[in-house]
């Protein structure tokens, strides 16, 4: 746990002196240097602390050392190409597992920070707080998954500035890391639906829907989760095996607690926004947290079913310092809430949960064992 909060407070820290150094150059540069902390926790880590890390990664970085690129297609097959690809080069340019651990980490995160960064120049801090009790977790295990979330985020940047070209390029970019990023198509349908110019619902209506939502939802779960596992097996083998664990998931009690959640920052957010254009992004993002909430109930089938409700979940953090640039008096109390949900959500997945294997850590490399961290 002390490597944890080390790292988690050199990370927020350094992003909140950023924003106070008026030169930009520096500033940005601060910006990035802020995710060396994170970087160096999942760089440094034994292959024991992450669920995945000692399987595939592990496995396309021996192929890196061992064989040509078309050589470590073939050995890795069962892998998106994109994700082989990197490694590769990675493993060869580094030669060590660790160095590419490192560098797969920055890829992830520096896509969250820049964008954020240009997106709400003076709040974006607090996706710091984001990152580190949510995300963070997840990039140590799922790392296709996480590069090819961080691919959806540079997918919605280009969506923001209306640059339809560049955002099909970072989609398929993602879904060349991770098969079911094609999911993306789905963000991209909602941004859609949000951006509407023509009329805006009341958060009243809007509400109302989502709770019928929620019923229709819990509805389909039950009769058709193990058709949707059928499905997603389709996209990929990796995902073959969980067929046989379906009916051993439960319903995901803390991300039901995000939907409640997702639903009070939407009420705050819409009274101390006073244009359409900042209404209507608070309506996608919270529409993603909403999303995400709901598409993690499928872990009621098959606990690894919860992957699906992640792009729509790491999305949806971008709601924080949209709202810490954009609201007034009411910044304090969403932050606030925003605050005590992550530190809630790391405490019940990871430490006590048990996702993702992040406790306890070791590094070889460090000098720190599994029972000094216990103490």
């Amino acid at each position: 746990m002390p490597i944890y909060f080390i790292a988690f407070v050199s990370h927020i820290a350094l992003l909140y002196f950023s924003v106070k150094i008026p030169n930009k150059r520096v500033s940005i540069l601060l910006a990035v240097i802020a995710v060396l902390p994170l970087c160096l926790v999942a760089g440094l880590r034994d292959a024991s602390v992450g669920t995945d890390t000692s399987a595939y990664p592990l496995r396309c970085f021996y192929a890196s050392q061992y064989y040509s690129l078309t050589g470590a297609m073939g050995a890795c097959s069962d892998q998106e190409p994109l994700f082989v690809i990197l490694f590769w080069i990675l493993g060869r340019l580094t030669g060590d597992f660790h160095a590419v651990l490192f560098l797969c980490e920055a890829i992830v995160l520096l896509p969250y920070i820049l964008v954020v960064r240009k997106l709400y120049p003076r709040g974006y801090p607090v996706v710091g707080f984001f990152l580190c009790f949510v995300v963070f977790g997840y990039t140590l295990n799922i790392i296709r998954q996480c590069l090819a979330t961080s691919m959806l985020v540079m997918m919605l940047y280009e969506l923001f500035r209306e640059k339809r070209v560049p955002a099909i390029v970072y989609l398929a970019l993602a879904v060349g890391f991770h098969k079911m990023s094609i999911i993306g198509l789905l963000i991209w349908i909602i941004y859609i639906s949000c951006f509407n110019r023509r009329h805006e619902r009341s958060y009243k209506t809007v509400a109302l829907l989502a709770c019928v939502g929620v019923i229709i939802f819990a509805i389909c779960v039950i009769m058709i989760g193990p058709d949707v596992m059928e499905l997603v097996s389709l996209f990929t083998s990796s995902y073959s095996f969980q067929i046989k664990h379906a009916g051993m998931g439960s319903f995901n009690i803390t991300m039901l607690i995000y939907f409640l959640f997702c639903l009070a920052i939407w009420m705050l957010g819409s009274k101390g926004l006073t244009t359409s254009i900042d209404r209507w992004t608070l309506n996608f993002y919270t529409s993603c947290g909403i999303i995400s909430s709901l598409f993690a109930q499928f872990a009621s089938i098959s606990p690894e079913l919860i992957r699906l409700s992640f792009p729509f979940l790491f999305i949806s953090g971008l709601v924080y310092p949209f709202l810490s640039e954009n609201l007034g008096r009411e910044r304090f109390l969403t932050g606030t809430l925003g605050f005590l949900f992550f530190v809630f959500y790391f405490v019940i997945t990871f430490v006590y949960g048990g996702s993702c294997d992040l406790f306890p850590y070791s590094s070889a490399l460090l000098g720190v064992i599994a029972s000094e961290m216990l103490v």
